[in-house]
């Protein structure tokens, strides 16, 4: 059987006629803007500087590794209580989806009534990439409340839940018989009002800046609608149509995480529209870093520190219904983790990361700034390190517990335990914001 994990898709691009590239496009470059798109080099350049840290040599953070491994047992001993079998669930939308012990993709699902797996397939990613272009983070006191299960979800579960509410109200779709869809063309038009709304915007809820959110939808519809080849096999260009091509493959054999990562950064990078660009080609979630020089840096790629986090995190969540669809998913601990503010914030809170210009109170940093660009690098390169420590605690391995799985119960489980603790509270310490100017 093949396994694709390690078959890298064309250049973004490479597919297109020339009036269709960047009038800055420059071919060498472009060529090696893959480089920065995977997780190894994700993972690399983040083991470069964390050994600078280790070393001294970062200007703003500093590391303790033997801090490890008491946060090791203690989120060792967690996992235990809470997964006595081990079997950690992926970090992934559709646990959000289920806020309140409601399967809602369900319910959907039987009143669609789906001619088949990949017309299932598809309204499944558009769900799953929408809902995670619009994210995680709401304001304190924001709640949204859900009419079929006549409850209110805060946080992360509500902004999840009132993103599949829009989806199955129709907002994004160009066919109204069909409301479970998100259409390219649907999604560039989408308006700030619209999102207000289906954010519940208004009394009894904090104000939201609905601005970015309309925007990136936007954006995810500009860039679907840019490459047919990827997104609209069997349908109109729609965030779902690279449901086909990646069952199509899984047809064929094993389907990597990897190549997921690598369809979406190809396709999507440029949803991201406030990262670099690397010969005409966004590069999304990327900064700099004057330390990533020299050896172990391709030539014409210096200073570039990838995270991606965001399509990291929606790899877990198009690989669930792939998995539903009958499709053999590998390499998954291939994907990293931890360069968000609540894997952050564990690592600043156990003692394994301090900041070498004094604690932050609430503090903002521009995700270009180089205290932001050290503090999430050298989180992406700890925690494969507390990772191996938990497996070996665990007696467990990187396929079965990918790290995937300890997103949830390292991270999202722990960290607020841990901060309650150290800190006698869960308010944030840090908030990464806009960048600044990367250039």
């Amino acid at each position: 059987m093949t396994d694709k994990t390690d078959s890298p898709s064309e250049p973004l691009l490479e597919q297109g006629s020339a009036a269709d590239l960047p009038i800055d496009y420059d071919d060498a470059l472009a060529h090696k803007s893959r480089i920065l798109m995977t997780p190894h080099t994700v993972r690399a350049r983040a083991n470069l500087l964390l050994d600078k840290a280790l070393e001294g040599e970062l200007s703003h953070v500093a590391v303790d590794v033997r801090a490890l491994d008491p946060l090791s047992e203690s989120l060792a001993a967690l996992i235990r209580t809470k997964w006595p079998d081990q079997v950690l669930p992926f970090h992934s939308v559709w646990r959000r989806f289920e806020a309140g012990g409601h399967d809602r993709f369900a319910g959907l699902a039987a009143s669609r009534k789906w001619r088949d797996v990949r017309e299932m397939g598809r309204a499944a990613f558009d769900m799953a990439l929408v809902a995670g272009f619009i994210g995680t983070v709401a304001p304190a006191g924001w709640g949204f409340a859900d009419g079929m299960a006549a409850e209110r979800y805060p946080g992360a579960d509500g902004l999840a839940v009132a993103s599949l509410s829009m989806i199955a109200s129709g907002l994004f779709s160009g066919k109204p018989l069909d409301p479970l869809r998100a259409d390219a063309g649907q999604l560039v038009r989408v308006s700030v009002d619209e999102i207000a709304d289906g954010l519940q915007i208004g009394p009894g809820n904090p104000a939201m800046d609905c601005t970015p959110l309309a925007h990136i939808l936007q954006h995810l519809g500009e860039a679907v609608g840019l490459r047919d080849d990827l997104f609209a096999h069997n349908d109109d260009p729609r965030p779902g149509g690279l449901f086909d091509l990646l069952f199509e493959e899984g047809l064929e054999g094993a389907v990597g995480a990897s190549r997921v990562m690598d369809l979406l950064c190809e396709g999507l990078s440029m949803v991201q529209v406030e990262g670099p660009a690397l010969g005409g080609i966004p590069l999304g979630d990327t900064a700099k870093h004057p330390a990533l020089r020299g050896e172990g840096i391709e030539e014409g790629t210096e200073t570039f520190m990838p995270f991606h986090a965001r399509l990291q995190r929606l790899v877990p969540d198009l690989v669930e219904p792939l998995v539903w669809a009958g499709v053999e998913i590998t390499g998954l601990e291939d994907l990293t983790v931890g360069s968000d503010a609540a894997a952050v914030e564990l690592l600043l809170d156990a003692g394994v990361v301090t900041l070498c210009d004094g604690p932050l109170q609430g503090g903002v940093i521009a995700l270009d700034a180089p205290q932001a660009v050290e503090l999430r690098a050298v989180t992406v390169a700890l925690f494969d390190r507390l990772a191996e420590k938990l497996r070996m605690q665990l007696e467990t391995n990187a396929e079965e517990m990918p790290l995937a799985g300890l997103l949830e119960g390292a991270i999202r489980y722990a960290a607020g335990k841990i901060a309650l603790e150290k800190r006698g509270s869960l308010a944030p310490m840090i908030q990464f914001g806009a960048p600044e100017g990367l250039k």
